[in-house]
């Protein structure tokens, strides 16, 4: 998968406060010597036992230490049955953010990256190789998704 930064906002928000904290990633990139946290992405939940819409941030950073400084950030949610509702929620939330993935979610071979890729319900593989690709599109060529 590869990630496309066309429009950067600064759309994030942090449910903590009123929500349950569900899923963490984080993205880490090493240059030239020092390690570097681009791309933090969280996921909350209701804290009623019938909540059911997944909500999810994304805050994604490269200091000017690394090259061109760039921020941007998107929120997004998703609810109903019968899909993956944290992935759909971040691909809300990446989308939010003002950035495109092209390619495949579901494959590493033969990517096709003049197709847009959409990560909404397909799972977690999913999630983490479009939060790999955002590293990445930000110009590490050594980033690590760390989940917890």
């Amino acid at each position: 998968m590869k990630a496309t930064i066309t429009n950067p906002k600064e759309n994030g928000k942090n449910y903590g406060d009123s929500k349950e904290t569900m899923d963490r990633y984080t993205v880490v990139a090493y240059h030239k010597g020092e390690f570097y946290n681009v791309v933090t992405c969280r996921t909350y939940m209701g804290r009623s036992s019938s909540a059911s819409v997944v909500y999810a941030s994304i805050w994604v950073h490269r200091p000017h230490r690394s090259g061109k400084e760039i921020h941007c950030a998107g929120h997004g949610s998703a609810g109903g049955y019968g899909y993956h509702k944290g992935s759909a929620a971040i691909g809300s939330a990446i989308s939010d953010a003002g950035i495109e993935l092209y390619g495949s979610p579901y494959s590493q071979d033969k990517q096709d990256y003049r197709k847009r890729a959409h990560i909404g319900g397909v799972g977690d593989t999913a999630i983490e190789s479009a939060l790999l690709a955002i590293g990445r599109a930000l110009g590490f060529n050594r980033v690590h998704l760390v989940r917890g």
